[in-house]
């Protein structure tokens, strides 16, 4: 069980799957804390899971502020969550 198990389930469509081993291999300390965390932020991105990716790419911040792709992650959902009109959806 490593990352690329994982990335290959989420490549073909079991994201839930892919959680499951990467929680796994956080509970059981395998591999690099900070991919682990990283990818996990990525597969619940794709599943639309918001809250969940903010939360786990903020970890991944926290371990290696230098991480550019946990940055370009985060920025990336700040601005789709930044983008609609606010003053639409509460008059």
């Amino acid at each position: 069980m490593n990352i690329e198990d994982a990335k290959q389930l989420a490549k073909q469509g079991d994201r839930e799957g892919a959680i499951a081993m990467l929680r796994q291999m956080l509970e059981q300390n395998e591999g690099e804390r900070e991919l682990v965390l990283l990818e996990l932020g990525v597969v619940y991105n794709a599943m639309g899971e918001t809250t969940q990716a903010i939360n786990h790419l903020n970890e991944v911040m926290r371990i290696n502020p230098e991480n550019i792709k946990a940055k370009a992650y985060l920025d990336m959902i700040n601005g789709i969550l930044d983008y609609y009109c606010k003053d639409l959806l509460n008059p």
